[in-house]
């Protein structure tokens, strides 16, 4: 009797035994599932760079200074007293426009005589010309009347000319850019006055390297797409047309000194000597754009693999990404795509990611 009851008692001891490391069991593996499951919810962070647009020209900037296609100096051509006002530095001029002019008083006088002594040389003249046919002069005074008449046409073309010469008139559109005299001053024959250039069309100076006129060609940047941008108005963006490069470089600099010629905008006030940028399309040239070494999977000369960044999904996949012979991108990634740069290891196919935000301060 003793006996069956001992034995019960080890049986459920031994069945509760049983159970326990049962229940111990499964805890060890219920904890392990959840360990991995809080591992696959931890997304890791990484580094993206975005690709820019691989088809976009590749701009060659180059620093410039505007000078004038053309420029003046002017002066009057016989001496006398500034009668007008002259103009101020900086007035636009239009071609043709009266800019100055001296006291015409002395030249109209002059001009006065020499039409009285025409108009009596030249009626002597006809008197002679109509006698010597009926011979009623001698040909030494027909030939000495004859040269009165032309001495005194030419002194009243003179006279003429001179009067023309009290007024300085726009040799083109333009600006004022110095004036050398004020209204009312005694100014010599060919004593400057001022100075004029034509600020419609200028030209922008600039000089371009060397080995870039070798790699392209002179024919190659001439038909070039070619734009200017001033200093102090960068947003603005100029179309220029490319003029004349020099054939000899300069030693010094081992640079070419090369022109291109911009229109003036009616609302841009452009003056010699103003710094800008000349902007040359590289011909037949499109982006150069590579990635980093920490971007890379795996690299050749030719190929290698990245990761892609699906912002929709929030994954990345594996992508092939083509190179050309100096290891920029010429194939498999276009512009917008975000490529892993920094975090690669341990990613997976398909595993999700978030970009990482570099914090204020850091």
């Amino acid at each position: 009797m003793v006996n069956r009851k001992l034995r019960w008692v080890f049986g459920i001891a031994l069945f509760n035994l049983v159970v326990a490391g049962g229940l111990s069991g499964c805890d060890s593996v219920n904890s392990q599932e959840m360990a991995e499951q809080n591992t696959n919810k931890v997304i890791k962070p990484v580094k993206l760079v975005k690709i820019p647009d691989l088809n976009q020209q590749q701009v060659n900037p180059f620093i410039a200074k505007l000078d004038a296609t053309e420029r003046a100096i002017l002066s009057f051509n016989v001496s006398g007293e500034i009668a007008s006002a002259m103009p101020h530095m900086g007035q636009q001029i239009k071609k043709g426009e009266l800019l100055a002019s001296l006291d015409p008083t002395d030249y109209q006088l002059a001009l006065d005589a020499r039409q009285a002594e025409y108009d009596l040389a030249r009626t002597q003249y006809l008197r002679a010309k109509a006698l010597i046919e009926e011979t009623l002069i001698s040909k030494d005074q027909f030939d000495q009347n004859e040269t009165n008449y032309k001495v005194a046409k030419a002194l009243l073309e003179q006279a003429k000319t001179d009067l023309t010469y009290t007024k300085i008139r726009a040799p083109f559109d333009g600006v004022v850019s110095l004036t050398n005299a004020e209204a009312h001053q005694v100014v010599a024959a060919k004593q400057p006055v001022m100075k004029v250039l034509n600020n419609a069309l200028m030209d922008v100076v600039f000089t371009v390297p060397v080995s870039y006129v070798s790699q392209y060609g002179v024919e190659n940047i001439s038909r070039s797409a070619v734009w200017v941008t001033m200093d102090f108005a960068r947003d603005r963006k100029l179309e220029a047309r490319f003029k004349e490069i020099s054939t000899q470089p300069n030693i010094d600099t081992n640079s070419y000194t090369a022109r291109v010629t911009v229109r003036r905008p009616d609302d841009l006030t452009l003056l010699s000597g103003m710094s800008g940028q000349v902007n040359i399309v590289a011909p037949d040239q499109t982006s150069l754009f590579t990635l980093p070494k920490s971007a890379w999977i795996s690299r050749d000369a030719s190929s290698g693999y990245v990761w892609k960044f699906s912002a929709s999904q929030g994954v990345v996949n594996k992508t092939l990404v083509g190179l050309d012979e100096n290891g920029f991108i010429q194939s498999g990634l276009q512009q917008g795509d975000l490529v892993v740069e920094t975090g690669i290891n341990g990613l997976k196919e398909g595993q999700k990611v978030k970009p990482w935000v570099e914090e204020d301060g850091i």
